[in-house]
């Protein structure tokens, strides 16, 4: 079965065929015997993925179909003491599991550990509902495995590397070859440049884990979690979190909400968080679109009561 191709982005078969000719001898194998693939209850998951969340509806959605069509496209497996490790698919073949199935169509790569981990990566770049954090650390997981490096070199080379994009002196702590794999690679992905994955991407990873677990979980994009992570106030940061999630706040309402979190924490230590809260649930409800909704008579005893709150405020 041929991968379908994504708009906008790699011919998938191109990407495969890229990384298996640069394997060399890993050429797939034919799935089972009859057709019928290999069994769920063979497979194993590895435990380096480069997906972390799997979201439960999308999950429910997919096994509905695969009741109703099977799983379309093959996963991709290699062969281990236990059966068949997983490469490419855990979303399908989790849910064949949840369909009830009891076999899955496969294609049997013969990989090493290297190999398998860097065509996993790879395989969920390609994909539309991988997260900005889940895409940033596949990202870096794929120049470490392609390089043989660990994450301070991987950011140390891409750095070097937009240092001599910008004219600057090559520096000898690297070579050639691994400054052309790095550039070739992001070439490939097709996604970003060194210089904005790094300026744009690799901050992500330092930001609070209650950021971090809500753009993992799908509740909110990562360009508000970036503007909630300038937030000093960790309570401040929560609360604005859990008011973006659930209220589906855009990022300039983020904005506005955060510069008057900032406001209120520098007009008044003083007032205690009840006050402040009461005071956050005021300001929203006293706005237009509210306020024209009520009927005449609360609208009135509405202005009498801010009549009083000015006389009040006004008073030395």
């Amino acid at each position: 079965m041929s991968p379908r191709k994504r708009r906008g982005d790699l011919d998938r078969a191109a990407v495969f065929e890229a990384i298996l000719g640069d394997l060399g001898q890993a050429a797939p194998e034919a799935p089972t015997a009859g057709g019928a693939g290999i069994r769920l209850d063979d497979i194993v998951f590895p435990e380096r993925q480069p997906r972390h969340f799997i979201d439960p509806v999308a999950l429910a959605n997919l096994t509905a179909s695969v009741r109703e069509h099977g799983v379309l496209e093959p996963v991709l497996v290699r062969r281990v003491d236990a059966g068949y490790e997983l490469i490419a698919g855990e979303r399908r073949a989790r849910a064949a599991r949840e369909a009830g199935l009891s076999h899955v169509p496969a294609i049997v790569l013969e990989l090493d550990d290297r190999e398998a981990l860097e065509i996993s990566i790879m395989e969920n770049l390609q994909r539309e509902d991988l997260n900005a954090v889940e895409e940033t650390e596949a990202v870096l997981q794929l120049l470490e495995v392609s390089l043989g490096l660990d994450r301070g070199g991987a950011l140390a080379l891409l750095n070097e590397c937009v240092q001599e994009g910008r004219g600057r002196a090559p520096q000898a702590r690297f070579s050639v070859e691994q400054k052309r794999v790095a550039l070739d690679l992001f070439e490939r992905l097709g996604r970003f440049t060194p210089a904005s994955f790094l300026a744009n991407r690799v901050p992500i990873l330092g930001f609070p884990d209650e950021l971090l677990e809500a753009v993992r979980q799908g509740r909110l994009d990562f360009t508000k979690a970036q503007a909630l992570a300038r937030l000093d106030d960790p309570a401040d940061r929560r609360r604005l979190l859990e008011e973006a999630a659930r209220e589906r706040l855009s990022l300039s309402q983020i904005r506005r909400r955060i510069t008057e979190a900032r406001a209120d924490r520098k007009v008044d230590r003083r007032l205690d968080d009840e006050v402040l809260d009461r005071l956050h649930a005021a300001r929203r409800l006293l706005q237009r679109r509210s306020l024209v909704r009520l009927p005449e008579e609360r609208l009135v005893r509405v202005g009498t009561l801010l009549d009083e709150l000015l006389e009040l405020l006004a008073e030395p």
